[in-house]
């Protein structure tokens, strides 16, 4: 049974500046909490139904799991993880640096297309989403947990890798068909909105536009599409 303290906790933490002070965040539904099981990451503790198979839970009603869970349609189990203090950098030729990416499904899916295309290392300016948001940690599907995100002056961090060529993503670049690549490289993609910042663009080496059909009237594409055309080409 929930107390109304933990109802209050949990809810408290879909806030950003309550992970910070409670230094938790949460993890929803079977497939992730099982792999946060099988992880390295520090479990607090465990809310599930009677219908979750696993083990060490405190178990709840089904309209208690409703009251404290971010899911329109809550599946059986959330948990409460530490937030782990540090992040290891992963050696890797390719990293992903994303500047003032405000959308929480953007960024849980740039980390998911990481994953996939095997990148270790995503760059946040300090205004991006937090990836603690729950619906980044839901839109991720598990790749938080093999990505490394580290929020960072990414002017300062270009500097500190100074051995990367650094590619802006951008509406009115070189096609990236035509583009080629050394080995390390710093993928930048930029806000929704407005793109990448102009400081940001002055340090770029090469900028790169994904061609469109002559005949698309479509302005723009979703920065998480965009990042996974770019890393399947570059």
């Amino acid at each position: 049974m929930l107390t109304k303290n933990q109802i209050k906790l949990i809810r408290s933490l879909s806030i950003k500046k309550n992970r910070i002070k409670h230094s938790l965040f949460i993890v929803e539904g079977e497939k992730l909490v099982n792999e946060i099981i099988k992880s390295d990451w520090e479990i607090e503790s465990i809310f599930a139904t009677r219908e979750w198979s696993g083990n060490n839970a405190t178990i709840i009603s089904k309209s208690d799991l409703c009251r404290i869970s971010n899911q329109k349609s809550p599946n059986k189990v959330l948990a409460l993880v530490r937030i782990k203090e540090n992040f290891s950098s992963t050696p890797n030729n390719t990293i992903i640096a994303l500047d003032s990416i405000k959308d929480p499904g953007n960024l849980g899916t740039i980390i998911r297309v990481a994953d996939w295309f095997g990148v270790k290392n995503i760059l946040c300016s300090k205004d991006c989403v937090d990836c603690f948001n729950p619906k980044v940690i839901q839109s991720s599907m598990g790749s938080f947990l093999r990505v490394n995100i580290t929020y960072t002056d990414l002017l300062n961090s270009f500097e500190l890798h100074s051995d990367y060529e650094i590619f802006a993503t951008v509406l009115n670049g070189t096609p990236i068909n035509r583009v080629t690549s050394k080995n390390k490289k710093i993928i930048v993609l930029g806000n929704e909105s407005r793109g990448i910042r102009s400081e940001i663009l002055e340090k770029a080496h090469e900028k790169i536009t994904i061609p469109k059909s002559e005949s698309s009237k479509a302005e723009s594409l979703n920065v998480s599409i965009a990042s996974a055309i770019v890393l399947s080409i570059l």
